[in-house]
């Protein structure tokens, strides 16, 4: 006789446990290491599933070839963790991650991280890229409130996201109601 197992998870478990089954099928060589995830191997994976949940408007698309281009501001800690998604496919668009170190670059991409040894030029990397579709990600404190779309926090050592939905649609960035659900909001 078969028996269903309930488990009880919170809506942001469920979403790293997919986090991590989605990382596995977009590259499985590194599945191993994504289940003993470092912090930035969970915001890197997390990234990647946030695009699944963004719709951005039908021209920027277009205008890059069908890529979704992850742009990573700073002295970032992901390491290698990222390029083996260079040329990848997640849903209809295929993956490029570029770093940059100049704030001319930054409206290069759909999808901007901005890292925390970024904290002192937030607002002036968030004012470059006002107005323009572009998921804005970071880890700042005032990120948010500085017009950011994404903020990483960590939670009793879990990685949590809180989202401006504000910032999102003056983006023209379209979010999907089950990325809000799990979210914490900000207001």
């Amino acid at each position: 006789m078969m028996r269903s197992l309930n488990i009880n998870m919170s809506p942001i478990h469920r979403l790293m446990m997919l986090a991590v089954i989605l990382t596995g099928m977009v590259f499985p060589a590194t599945f191993g290491r994504c289940l003993e995830g470092t912090e930035d191997q969970i915001k890197g994976a997390m990234m990647v599933n946030f695009i699944k949940f963004i719709q951005w408007p039908d021209h920027v698309i277009e205008q890059a070839n069908g890529r979704i281009i992850i742009g990573i501001f700073g002295r970032d800690s992901f390491g290698q963790a990222l390029e083996p998604l260079e040329g990848r496919t997640i849903g209809d668009y295929r993956l490029s991650i570029r770093r940059f170190d100049s704030l001319n670059q930054v409206t290069q991409c759909q999808m901007l991280f901005v890292c925390a040894s970024e904290i002192q030029r937030t607002r002036q990397i968030l004012n470059a890229v006002e107005g323009l579709p572009i998921l804005t990600i970071g880890e700042a404190e005032d990120f948010l409130r500085s017009g950011g779309i994404i903020r990483f926090y960590m939670d009793k050592k879990h990685v949590r996201f809180e989202i401006n939905k504000a910032a999102a649609v003056k983006s023209d960035l379209k979010i999907s109601a089950k990325l809000i659900e799990i979210a914490s909001v900000f207001e």
